[in-house]
């Protein structure tokens, strides 16, 4: 009688504890739930939090929740067992997060900048060897067949370099853009963690 009062106790402590985090998860826009802080970290690494690699289990399930955000300042609730909440490691996490997106962003940023910019100089130099075609190797009455080897050589060349440029400078680089995008929201977002 003692052990299914017990048991009943227990079932009816975890049903509450269910329910308290499900509201906890509901009051902000994404909510995940924590076992630990090294949750949010890779297993492989063992360097403290200051410097710990993202766990990429994490990163693949901000990015789908944030998916759906289009703008906005987004709200991060980490839920943390009570017994197990640190303030200074929370304070640590934090910053190591803002460290990472900031980052990243950076680097995507300078990724696509790097390959719109050599897009544009590739349009250039297409442009440059269309001129030198038109101008200098064009055949005319004069033309001998070294012109004429010359001329067969630039402008597949020129039109090539070009065309590959423009497809840099104005489709390539979209690739990214959901990347730059995701680190550029998670750079402004609110990073909260709540006990439960």
């Amino acid at each position: 009688m003692v052990e299914t009062t017990s048991s009943a106790k227990k079932l009816a402590n975890e049903a509450v504890d269910w329910a308290t985090k499900q509201k906890l998860l509901q009051l902000s826009e994404i909510s995940l739930v924590l076992d630990t802080y090294d949750d949010i970290f890779s297993d492989f690494d063992p360097r403290s939090y200051d410097n710990r690699s993202l766990s990429d289990d994490f990163l693949v399930e901000i990015k789908r929740a944030t998916r759906e955000k289009k703008s906005g300042v987004i709200e991060l609730n980490f839920l943390v067992p009570l017994e197990k909440r640190r303030e200074d490691t929370e304070a640590k996490i934090r910053k190591r997060l803002r460290d990472y997106f900031k980052k990243h962003y950076e680097l995507t940023k300078k990724e696509i900048d790097t390959i719109r910019s050599k897009g544009a100089i590739m349009i250039c130099l297409g442009l440059i060897l269309s001129v030198i075609a038109a101008v200098f190797v064009y055949p005319n009455e004069s033309s001998n067949i070294l012109n004429n080897i010359i001329l067969v050589l630039i402008e597949p060349a020129a039109w090539f370099t070009i065309w590959e440029g423009a497809n840099r400078f104005f489709y390539t680089w979209k690739v990214m853009e959901p990347d730059l995008e995701f680190f550029r929201k998670m750079i402004k977002c609110e990073i909260s963690f709540t006990a439960y």
